[in-house]
């Protein structure tokens, strides 16, 4: 588990959206953009709930190691993949969206 700090607050979620997460601020900031976001954060009960975020250039986002007792909480693998498929596109643009990471070639007559 991860405490995302953020707006001078502390959210708490799993290693795998925590990583996502700042993979794609730090995409979007390299781009001089931002994006809303939603992730899965655990609230002050311990219940799943979904967290908006705004991030962009000017996004304070930074995590750290969470000790938490307990179970480690259930990873939402689409968050995660929709993240990093927007960190992806960001940092490769001309990288289809059916494609993953494989890169386009245009179509070149070589004759």
């Amino acid at each position: 588990m991860q405490q995302l700090h953020y707006t001078g607050d502390t959210l708490l979620t799993t290693d795998d959206v925590a990583n996502a997460l700042l993979t794609y601020a730090s995409a979007l900031a390299d781009s001089h953009t931002s994006d809303v976001v939603v992730v899965p954060i655990l609230d002050q009960r311990g219940d799943v709930v979904m967290a908006e975020m705004l991030l962009g250039p000017a996004s304070q986002l930074y995590s750290t190691p969470a000790d938490v007792a307990g179970d480690e909480v259930e990873v939402d693998e689409a968050v995660v993949q929709d993240l990093r498929m927007r960190a992806r596109r960001l940092r490769h643009p001309e990288a289809g969206p059916d494609r993953g990471e494989q890169w386009l070639v245009p179509d070149t007559d070589l004759d």
